[in-house]
């Protein structure tokens, strides 16, 4: 199994647990408790400054990612974020072993 199932494989398993919010507004106002927010590199810059502004003031971990649609069967998907503790930890520490990463900005 690569390292790119793996993450696929976390992603759905926080689908299925409803753990998990879509888009990047949506993030911003969740009231939940999130560990990991997952953003598209494509996501646009002004969008982009005000997840990374948030993650910092929350102390939440944000990744960038290449084709974060993909996971997602296509749907337009440029942001997430993750609210199961170990399924957050697990999809790090895949991203942090692997090139998919693009940076922490």
């Amino acid at each position: 199994m690569s390292r790119n199932d793996k993450i696929f494989t976390y992603i759905g398993f926080s689908v299925k647990s409803g753990k998990i919010v879509y888009g990047y507004e949506s993030v911003l106002l969740n009231k939940k408790r999130t560990y990991l927010i997952l953003c598209d590199k494509d996501l646009s810059e002004n969008s982009m400054k005000k997840v990374l502004r948030f993650a910092e003031s929350k102390g939440v971990m944000c990744r960038t990612i290449t084709a974060l649609s993909d996971y997602f069967g296509g749907r337009s998907v440029k942001c997430v974020g993750i609210g199961e503790e170990h399924l957050a930890s697990a999809i790090i520490k895949e991203l942090d072993n692997t090139s998919e990463v693009v940076t922490d900005e």
